[in-house]
């Protein structure tokens, strides 16, 4: 929850910079840019908190803007009048490239006010969602892949708007963030999936449309240094694990097939490292 706490904040002051230039009566020509401006940043700030929230809290993948607002909208996060309201501010929002004529300017200055009781209303609603779900506890994705990894299910999901197919292998936190160090043997990612697959480092909070599936257990045996995923080890697919998991998994009985070409099928997950999770920065992929 740290970081959709993070976007809430971010959001929040965004939004505090547009009211300072909202409420002018009248404006000069910089003020009116910069309020554009403004109200540009604010709505980014504003539906990429929502679509955090709508993977967080319901594991639904938006991809867009207005893919984002439609999910609000029939989760009752929006009304129907607001989330047409925000369809068209996105629609202005578009126009701002073309600001040059001076009637476009005109226009959107003109809408200004409304944009930004829009927003106060979007942001209102995010954070009630929001606290609904402060109360300690796992999140839903961390339950499905811990699941996934007792019962040794691939897992499909969504993430970074690709669609990804993975198995589990280590589950924990790092600065009190949910996370899963994964080998991810097809599908896609920003990066590309290399022919036999890659390891993969999840912010769970991220993770949308997550379903489980029979099949092969896939790994690699390509780590050779400690993981720098996972701070706090909660669980470890490898029953010998060197992190000191909270809990550990006994090893299951081999699955029947042959894994592809690049990765391996194995029961055992064997990574070299020292005793704990070294703690650090991983770049997404």
């Amino acid at each position: 929850m740290e970081r959709l706490e993070r976007r809430l904040s971010e959001a929040a002051a965004a939004l505090a910079k547009l009211d300072e230039l909202a409420g002018i009566s009248k404006r000069s020509l910089v003020e009116r840019d910069s309020a554009v401006l403004r109200l540009i940043f604010t709505y980014e700030a504003v539906w990429k908190t929502c679509q955090k929230l709508l993977a967080a809290l319901e594991n639904l993948s938006a991809a867009s803007p207005n893919a984002t607002i439609r999910a609000a909208r029939s989760l009752g996060w929006l009304s129907d009048e607001d989330a047409r309201a925000a369809i068209k501010l996105g629609e202005e929002r578009n126009l701002a490239v073309h600001m040059y004529r001076d009637e476009v300017g005109q226009q959107i200055e003109e809408h200004l006010a409304a944009h930004a009781a829009l927003l106060h209303r979007w942001l209102d609603a995010l954070r009630q969602r929001a606290a609904k779900t402060e109360e300690p506890g796992l999140s839903q994705n961390y339950r499905l892949f811990e699941q996934a990894m007792i019962e040794r299910k691939q897992i499909l999901c969504m993430y970074d708007s690709y669609h990804r197919e993975l198995c589990p292998i280590i589950l924990g936190h790092s600065q009190g963030e949910e996370k899963a160090l994964t080998f991810q043997f097809s599908g896609d990612s920003r990066s590309g999936l290399p022919r036999g697959g890659e390891w993969r480092c999840l912010f769970l909070s991220d993770v949308s449309e997550v379903q489980l599936r029979k099949g092969r257990w896939y790994t690699a045996d390509t780590h050779t240094q400690p993981s720098r995923c996972v701070e706090i080890v909660d669980l470890d697919a490898n029953p010998d694990s060197p992190y000191d998991p909270k809990r550990r998994l006994s090893a299951p009985p081999p699955t029947p097939g042959t894994a592809s070409r690049g990765a391996k099928r194995d029961s055992t997950v064997r990574r070299p490292g020292r005793k704990k999770a070294a703690v650090g920065p991983t770049r997404r992929k």
